[in-house]
């Protein structure tokens, strides 16, 4: 497997992935993340060209954020998103970025699928530097966390 910075088409099937991963991403969130693959930077990671998993990112202050990251249900816990997680790093470093940052449900938050989500992050060095409560009715407040480089 090999990763690569995304074409239209292995866009179309990071978005397929996505939508396979309901307790992960909602309806509004498969609408925004189509149109933030487009406004921001897209990797995926492929083998004979099927994409396994992807990752969204984009900088702003000097640090790098991680705006999206999914990785394919039949190969989750096969170390994939620590390979995108780690391609992440050495771009951060190669542009001079000290820092990554992620949003993510709080701890607080009970529900599993998100739990795995955190134990992930933290698990690849992140820590949680802020919580930040929803100003929008309906969205759920969220923790950013982030990893110095």
């Amino acid at each position: 497997m090999r990763i690569r910075k995304a074409t239209e088409q292995d866009k179309k099937q990071a978005i397929k992935i996505a939508e396979e991963l309901k307790e992960w991403f909602t309806r509004t969130a498969i609408k925004n993340m189509k149109i933030d693959f487009d406004l921001n930077s897209l990797i995926v990671i492929i083998d004979k060209n099927k994409v396994f998993g992807f990752l969204c990112y984009t900088s702003y202050s000097g640090r790098m954020q991680l705006i999206w990251m999914g990785v394919k249900r039949s190969v989750q816990r096969k170390g994939l998103g620590d390979k995108l997680l780690k391609w992440l790093e050495r771009e951060a470093k190669k542009l001079g970025l000290h820092l990554i940052e992620v949003e993510t449900l709080p701890d607080e938050d009970d529900y599993e699928p998100y739990k795995q989500t955190r134990a992930f992050y933290y698990k690849n060095g992140f820590k949680r530097i802020l919580y930040r409560k929803s100003r929008t009715k309906g969205e759920d407040d969220q923790i950013v966390l982030e990893k110095k480089l």
